[in-house]
């Protein structure tokens, strides 16, 4: 195990934590604008596949997915190549999902309903998360068998994104929030 980074490493190092906070916060007001912008296109169905429809689970995770989604290319171009760009993607889109679901359901059952200050911080925390990790691997080497997984993953959670808004299964994902104890 290596103790001492090299100068090179340590401003690598400082740049990806700066790369990640101004990534983190585009995905964040984008995300945040995205909670208007179905109502705001007429309810077109086209915006419905990117914005939120409603305000179930499932359409809050789009609001993080996709821009954290649409962003990888253009960070693929700035930053140039890194071995580890499609894992950190799947990780920049995905943890947030995963960590909003999570941190979602369980504070809402310890309380009893949910607040809008805490679903606001959970949403943006997440976010953080997803950015810092993935920037923070985006130079690791990763085997043919993880890049693969991490396209697969990418794929699957686009085509679920690009569809279920428009065949929502019967589960609690796809249900608003009981708002009776909102805040």
């Amino acid at each position: 195990m290596k103790l001492i980074k090299t100068h090179e490493e340590v401003d690598l190092n400082n740049k990806m934590k700066w790369r990640a906070f101004f990534s983190a916060i585009i995905v964040i007001a984008a995300g945040s604008l995205l909670h208007f912008v179905w109502a705001w296109s007429g309810r077109s169905t086209l915006v419905a596949i990117v914005a939120a429809t409603n305000e179930s689970t499932w359409e809050h995770l789009k609001l993080a997915f996709w821009p954290a989604l649409a962003i990888a290319p253009i960070q693929r171009v700035l930053y140039g190549s890194f071995p580890g760009w499609l894992p950190a993607t799947a990780i920049r889109c995905m943890l947030p999902l995963f960590l909003i679901v999570a941190l979602f359901y369980g504070y809402t059952a310890l309380l009893e309903g949910h607040h809008l200050a805490a679903d606001l911080v959970i949403f943006a925390a997440a976010i953080f998360a997803g950015e810092f990790l993935g920037h923070a691997v985006l130079a690791h080497q990763f085997g043919a068998k993880i890049r693969m997984g991490a396209s697969a993953l990418l794929v699957l959670a686009t085509t679920l994104f690009s569809t279920l808004t428009f065949n929502q299964p019967d589960t609690f994902l796809f249900h608003a929030p009981d708002s009776s104890h909102q805040n």
